[in-house]
């Protein structure tokens, strides 16, 4: 049996050295209709607060994106694929908005 978890907040980690990470970070809370917290991944608490973190993400290797359940667990999806945990929450009208956010990013890491 499926069970769906509802999303009662977003956190995002991110390196604010990454001008295109720091432009979703700076974005992306007005897309969603739930609360969002945006951190650094240099951060030294984030261990602390957040022990099922992916290593890559502590160690600023990649961004996150974690979909915090109302039992205050979390989901986290790391790079990219954070768009997929955020589907669910995005704002009515504003998927178009969010898709381009995301299209940007993608565009900006094979430009790479």
């Amino acid at each position: 049996m499926l069970v769906r978890v509802r999303t009662a907040h977003v956190v995002i980690i991110y390196d604010v050295s990454c001008p295109n990470c720091s432009r979703i970070a700076r974005e992306l809370p007005d897309l969603v209709r739930v609360p969002v917290t945006v951190l650094s991944c240099r951060n030294p608490r984030l261990g602390g607060w957040y022990p099922t973190l992916p290593a890559p993400v502590l160690a600023c290797g990649t961004p996150a994106v974690g979909a915090v359940a109302e039992d205050d667990t979390v989901r986290w999806w790391t790079g990219l694929r954070g768009a997929a945990g955020l589907l669910p929450v995005v704002r009515p009208g504003r998927l178009r908005e969010a898709a381009g956010l995301l299209l940007s990013a993608l565009r900006t890491t094979r430009a790479r």
